[in-house]
């Protein structure tokens, strides 16, 4: 039996939200498919990062039959270098060559049975922060000001008893910006569909590199306008 693409790649992330960002933000730049058995993926969701990483999670993932590419994307939350590690314990038994650090541009490795393996620590892989934290490198120029102003907002709530923790900062900033903008509240990929924040960034096509490569998908690549 033929595997479809969704069958030989899969993707992990954290959440729904994460889930759909995702997508939408790589359907800009690669023929995504409209239905589950056209997607270049699936993509598997979890009810949080420690559902992820969870024991031998990860481990049984690698061991699905068929499966040709997995990529792994979660947080760095506070801590890139140590989220990396976590990442990379589970994979070991896998791939026992991991580095020590997770290459800039993303990790992109093969193992002796030809799987191939990517991790993507969000942001950029090496500053903390999260998914919300690329994303809002998407807010065009010219709202640059009211998302600083945003940012302010969110730091003053705090100061008067909002109990936002440091780890979530970026998302409760960029969803207070989207709070303003026409419609307010857009979910983070209508926000992307809507071109409320756009892809085109430097920090998102290193991303969505990293994908295409790990994924092979050159052939379902958009064309691109200059």
């Amino acid at each position: 039996m033929t595997l479809r693409r969704n069958e030989l790649n899969k993707l992990l992330v954290e959440g729904k939200q994460d889930l759909f960002a995702i997508a939408h933000l790589l359907d800009h730049y690669i023929v995504w498919g409209d239905r589950p058995d056209e997607c270049v993926g699936g993509i598997c969701d979890y009810d949080g990062v420690e559902d992820l990483l969870g024991p031998d999670e990860i481990e049984t993932v690698l061991l699905t039959p068929g499966l040709q590419s997995l990529a792994i994307v979660v947080d760095a939350n506070g801590d890139a270098g140590k989220r990396w590690q976590e990442v990379r314990s589970h994979c070991l038994e896998q791939f026992s060559s991991l580095p020590n650090d997770i290459p800039l541009g993303g990790l992109i490795t093969t193992n002796d049975r030809g799987l191939r393996l990517g991790v993507w620590i969000m942001p950029d892989n090496q500053n903390v922060g999260m998914l919300e934290t690329l994303l809002m490198r998407l807010v065009p120029t010219e709202y640059q000001p009211l998302l600083t102003h945003a940012k302010e907002a969110v730091v003053s709530a705090q100061s008067r008893g909002a109990p936002v923790k440091g780890p979530h900062f970026d998302k409760a900033h960029v969803h207070t910006w989207l709070a303003w903008q026409d419609p307010p509240g857009l979910q983070l990929h209508q926000a992307i569909i809507a071109r409320v924040l756009r892809p085109e960034s430097e920090t998102a096509l290193a991303f969505v590199e990293w994908f295409v490569r790990l994924f092979q998908l050159d052939d379902l690549r958009r064309p691109q306008s200059s």
